[in-house]
């Protein structure tokens, strides 16, 4: 009875909010749709649809009910390297399979904006540094309502610290919001095909002086599939593909990635994402080794000169117990 209590409440709220109208403002915590996990980043960030490791409460949590087993995963990356040498982002998730109840886990997305000077009107001489960050702390469940499909939710609080002086009207320049995160992830109808779903971010909006002011979080609509087209002892071929359209804004990004492995010791990625908004056109790649329960991933953006997510690179290790 549970398991259809918690199908109904997820299916109810993609459809109520797949429904809604675009906002008119822009969205803010954007860093809340920063892709971690340096595998899925190799594979042009197409994971809806995989969903298959200790990333999966970021991805789509509905893939912590087939998962089995306790594994842990981090991810560091230098953010706008080009612009900056102390930004960084990092990723923590973990996932437990509770037998008879499906998967547990929840992951801390950290985003530093480095150190900032602060000046004040009179001149611009430096007052002192102040360091902006926004951090978010997420609790998932998924679960298996048959042997094909499983659904899944995340429950997240989010802090923004832009700094002192951000706001003349009133403020510090901080606020603080929660979200839910609904997936879906149905095995099927041909064997070695997955259909993945998810709506993220859904939440009330941002507020750091007042409500007329406030700043919708980044809500989410994004639908995939993968499918094994090789699946051998030496040899494995996944391919997948996923659209992501914004809730807030008209904006669309298409995504697709493969991932080869070679026996499970080696693996090669490549992918491609497609952002005509966020002016983002490009291959991605990435690569894996693997040696007992430790896995190292790393995933790279080669993009156009002058664009902040140039020459971004990704690194990730994840252990499985």
């Amino acid at each position: 009875m549970r398991k259809f209590l918690l199908l109904g409440i997820t299916l109810l709220m993609v459809l109520v909010t797949a429904s809604s109208s675009f906002a008119v403002s822009r969205a803010g915590v954007l860093f809340l749709m920063i892709a971690p996990g340096a595998r899925a980043s190799g594979m042009g960030e197409a994971f809806v649809a995989v969903a298959d490791d200790a990333t999966a409460s970021y991805w789509n949590p509905a893939g912590l009910g087939f998962m089995r087993g306790k594994e842990l995963a981090f991810m560091h990356s230098k953010w706008f390297p080009q612009f900056a040498d102390d930004m960084y982002y990092d990723f923590l998730s973990y996932t437990h399979y509770v037998d008879g109840w499906g998967g547990i886990g929840g992951h801390i997305l950290y985003l530093t904006y480095g150190k900032i000077p602060y000046t004040t009107e009179f001149g611009p001489e430096v007052q002192y540094l102040f360091e902006s960050y926004e951090i978010a702390g997420c609790l998932s469940y998924g679960t298996n309502v048959s042997e094909e499909l499983c659904v899944g939710v995340n429950m997240k609080g989010i802090y923004s610290n832009l700094g002192p002086g951000q706001n003349v009207e009133k403020g510090d320049g901080k606020a603080m919001s929660y979200a839910v995160d609904v997936g879906v992830l149905y095995k099927g109808p041909w064997p070695k095909l997955k259909i993945g779903g998810m709506v993220q971010n859904l939440g009330p909006s941002i507020m750091y002086i007042d409500a007329e002011q406030s700043s919708p979080l980044p809500r989410n609509l994004k639908l995939g599939v993968s499918y094994k087209i090789i699946e051998s002892e030496y040899n494995n071929l996944l391919a997948t593909v996923e659209l992501n359209s914004s809730l807030v804004e008209e904006e669309f990004r298409g995504n697709a990635g493969i991932e080869y492995w070679y026996s499970t010791i080696l693996a090669l990625r490549a992918g491609y994402i497609y952002d005509d908004y966020g002016e983002i056109k490009t291959p991605t790649f990435g690569a894996g080794l693997q040696y007992n329960r430790y896995r190292f991933d790393f995933g790279y953006i080669p993009e156009k000169e002058g664009h902040p997510l140039a020459d971004t690179m990704r690194f990730s290790l994840s252990v499985k117990f």
